[in-house]
């Protein structure tokens, strides 16, 4: 019996072994997979290839779902970041959504970006907006600079689509100040791109024309072959726009051999060979775009470049029919060009509860987390403190000891305290005194000067003085000092949590410390009062975003 029960006792612990060991396995098996998909993120800026190729050789049987759901995210936004967007359906949609929604973390945004494009395939640019305006929101939350550029590069491409100029510069601005933090030098180029599609947008073509020449250099140099087959391809456009047809017409001599070209470019094409009085070549080049496959606004400029080309050469019993297809064409644009439009119109604003309500989710679902893992965490600190008991007995004597050493410090502390004590309060009566003793210089000279016409010069010399060395190196090293003392090392701390602030911001933090107004800081500082509004309320939202524990403790100085 004795035996038995010791055999059943081995293969219990027989099976525990094995199940540590298959756990083991596993976890060194998800952390190799969650390594490889960090990985492949962080190679999306400059070496997308290498993402796209580690990404397809991942070994998915070895892959939780949550693990596949990130690799063909990964996958779809890497091919997207760099023009290759692949449609997906509605069931990678609903799979997408149950992975990522509500997850307030880099996929989330990564996802509304994958979508907002399949938005805008489909047709559906109100879905766009919405999705791009979420991903930014979320962008800024957590700081995310590589999403917040692509988010920024995609909004000015919804603008210049919708014939907004200005807007639309000003997101590609800011893309571009983005990808520049971030040396991306390929969405660089994108960005500068979309700046000069902002200004044709906005009709401003000579702009457009010196953007693109300054570019030149760069893209030549620098670009793969059929990025810059797109980018002479514009330089082109805009040369004929300058009045240089002729110019226009050798790049596209260069760059095309009769194959693979849009029927937008060859309308752009006869247009330039029409300006030099080439109608034959013209002609055939708008014949041949009229036969190739194009949207409503490529099939409202050939039938412009057509009818312009036909009364020119004296054709005009053919004018009647191109000039039906072509307003049949601007119809058809118009209405396009009337939803894109009513889309921006929109530009939709969620309020505050509505934002709310998200960080309320997250904010839900990580206190359900805490509240497991703390009941964890109790369970092996019960287990813990259970066996930590029984080897407590035999450190009882070691903790007398130190309990012992600490008085001593305790007392050491409390001598040097009380020294501390003293002299803060000497400081405290010394300011006390001081400002009495202005009152008193102020005084003095007002007796002196009174009914005379040096009584408002000295008076105003004398407060000027006086409050001119508030503002002193000395004065601020003083007031530092009675900060710290009276406020338990407030400064000190201030310093230690916020590293990074320039020597005025922690001029401006003092002086709110000791309680002084902004018009008192603008006298100190020499500064204007509106400037101050502008430096406040920027150290206040430094303050509010940080992670100090002390934050409460400095904003009260701030209201």
């Amino acid at each position: 019996m004795i035996r038995k029960y010791i055999l059943n006792i081995s293969d219990i612990y027989g099976v525990l072994v094995l199940l540590l060991f298959a756990s083991t396995i596993s976890a060194c098996s998800n952390n190799k997979v969650e390594s490889q998909l960090s990985e492949a993120e962080s190679l999306i800026i400059g070496r997308p290839d290498s993402t796209l190729s580690l990404l397809v050789e991942m070994d998915t049987t070895r892959m939780s779902d949550a693990q596949i759901a990130r690799q063909g995210l990964l996958f779809l936004y890497t091919k997207l970041v760099y023009g290759n967007q692949i449609p997906i359906d509605s069931v990678v949609i609903a799979e997408g959504n149950r992975a990522f929604t509500n997850r307030f973390n880099s996929d989330e945004i990564k996802w509304l970006i994958v979508k907002s494009a399949e938005a805008h395939r489909s047709g559906n640019p109100v879905a766009r907006i919405e999705l791009l305006k979420d991903a930014e929101f979320l962008a800024i939350r957590s700081d995310d600079k590589a999403d917040l550029g692509i988010i920024y590069f995609f909004l000015s491409k919804v603008y210049e689509q919708g014939f907004n100029g200005t807007v639309s510069k000003h997101y590609a601005d800011k893309a571009l100040a983005i990808f520049r933090d971030l040396k991306w030098q390929s969405k660089i180029r994108d960005a500068r791109m979309a700046i000069v599609g902002a200004y044709c947008a906005g009709r401003d073509y000579k702009s457009a024309f010196d953007s693109l020449i300054a570019m030149q250099p760069e893209v030549m140099a620098n670009a793969h072959d059929s990025y810059k087959v797109y980018f002479l391809d514009q330089l082109a456009r805009h040369y004929d726009e300058d009045g240089q047809s002729s110019k226009a017409i050798e790049i596209w001599h260069s760059i095309y051999d009769g194959t693979d070209i849009s029927a937008n470019t060859l309308a752009h094409w006869a247009r330039a060979y029409w300006h030099i009085n080439e109608l034959d070549s013209a002609y055939m080049l708008i014949q041949q775009a009229n036969g190739l496959p194009h949207n409503n606004t490529d099939e409202y400029l050939c039938r412009n470049v057509e009818y312009a080309i036909l009364e020119k050469m004296g054709r005009k019993q053919e004018l009647e029919r191109i000039d039906s297809l072509r307003a049949i064409a601007l119809n058809n644009t118009m209405s396009e060009r009337h939803l894109e439009e009513s889309s921006l119109a929109l530009n939709i604003k969620y309020d505050s509860a509505t934002r709310q309500a998200w960080f309320e989710t997250s904010e839900a679902r990580n206190r359900a987390t805490i509240a497991i893992l703390i009941a964890i965490l109790t369970i092996i600190v019960g287990v813990a403190t259970y066996i930590l008991l029984k080897k407590r007995n035999r450190l009882l004597l070691l903790e007398h000891e130190n309990d012992i050493l600490r008085i001593d410090r305790l007392q050491d502390n409390l001598f040097k305290s009380d020294s501390r004590n003293n002299d803060m309060s000497a400081r405290i009566s010394e300011l006390f005194k001081t400002r009495f003793n202005l009152i008193d210089s102020i005084a003095a000279t007002y007796f002196e000067c009174k009914d005379t016409r040096q009584e408002q010069k000295r008076i105003y010399s004398e407060v000027k003085t006086a409050l001119s060395n508030f503002g002193t190196k000395e004065a601020v090293e003083e007031l530092t000092e009675i900060v710290n003392g009276y406020h338990d090392n407030l400064m000190n701390h201030f310093r230690s949590d916020f590293p990074k602030m320039s020597p005025a911001q922690y001029k401006i933090a003092l002086y709110l410390f000791c309680g002084f107004s902004l018009p008192a800081i603008s006298i100190f500082t020499d500064t204007e009062i509106r400037n101050l509004y502008v430096y406040k309320s920027r150290l206040k939202s430094s303050i509010t975003k940080s992670a100090s524990h002390r934050k409460s403790d400095y904003l009260q100085y701030f209201e």
